[in-house]
Parts: structure tokens; C-alpha cells; sequence
């Protein structure tokens, strides 16, 4: 009788230690009220000043991106944006209407993008559709898919 107890403790603590690291391992939820469009708007301001660091953290790991027809990485596509400000054309960045729905650590959220691209020849302005689904990870939301399609004619 005392061997099987001390096997059904043995069990129990196995299962309490296995409990507790699955519990441990699992993704925290966000908080209420924690915006999935502000990693959005961290990753504009990011690449709006020319922070290559800062525009790649709004980023997970695994991040990509779909813009211009084109697939990037978060390290591609900011290459390409200091590139296309390095010519003088200075890109801008307006969401507008957020719509965002979270379950837990994972989010997705579509907004209208205006902005405008400014050079010597003037302001352009310019419209997009875009997405995004996001993961909480680290205390802050962070894109893992961002998808831009441009609207034409602006306006």
C-alpha cells in the first residue's frame, strides 16, 4: 500500500511539474484596451523618421509583408523605404478607421491607409488597403503579416 502511494504522489507531482510548464509556456492574453494599430502606427513613426531599427522591432521574427506586388521582410521593405527617402521623396502615413479583433495573443485589423509621397515636385498623395495580423509577444502587439494594396485614383 505505501508503494502505491508513493507512486500516486510521484504521478501527481509529474503531472502538477507538467501542468505548470505547459501553463508557463503558453502565451500570455494582451490587456483590455491594448490596440493592435498601434504596432502599425509604431512601425509609420519608425520608418517615418528614418529608425531602421525601431521599424524592424514592429516586427516578429517571422514577419513578412506584401506591398507594391512584391513580398518583403521587415528588414526588405525598410531598406527600401530609407532607399526611396535617401532620394528625396519624404513617404507619409494617415490610418484611418481601424477596425481590429483580438483573441487573446493573436489580432488582425484592416484600416485605410492616406498618405502622401513629397518631393521637390510636390505632394502626391496617395491611398492604400491594408491588414495586418499581429501577436502579442513581449509586452506589445507586433506584426507578423502586413498586407498593403494601393487605391487608385487616390482621392
Amino acid at each position: 500500500m505505501l508503494n502505491h502511494r508513493i507512486h500516486l504522489s510521484a504521478l501527481v507531482a509529474v503531472a502538477a511539474l507538467a501542468a505548470s510548464a505547459a501553463a508557463a509556456s503558453a502565451a500570455p492574453c494582451a490587456p483590455a484596451g491594448a490596440d493592435p494599430v498601434d504596432a502599425v502606427r509604431r512601425m509609420y513613426a519608425a520608418a517615418t523618421a528614418g529608425d531602421r531599427a525601431r521599424t524592424i522591432a514592429a516586427f516578429t521574427p517571422d514577419g513578412y509583408l506584401f506591398d507594391g506586388g512584391a513580398r518583403f521582410t521587415p528588414e526588405g521593405i525598410t531598406d527600401l523605404i530609407l532607399k526611396v527617402e535617401a532620394s528625396g521623396v519624404s513617404p507619409r502615413w494617415t490610418i484611418e478607421g481601424p477596425d481590429s479583433h483580438t483573441a487573446c495573443d493573436l489580432a488582425w485589423a484592416t484600416w485605410t491607409n492616406r498618405g502622401t509621397f513629397t518631393s521637390a515636385k510636390g505632394a502626391e498623395p496617395r491611398v492604400w488597403l491594408e491588414s495586418a495580423v499581429l501577436v502579442w509577444s513581449d509586452g506589445v502587439w507586433k506584426i507578423r503579416f502586413f498586407q498593403s494594396t494601393p487605391v487608385s485614383p487616390a482621392g
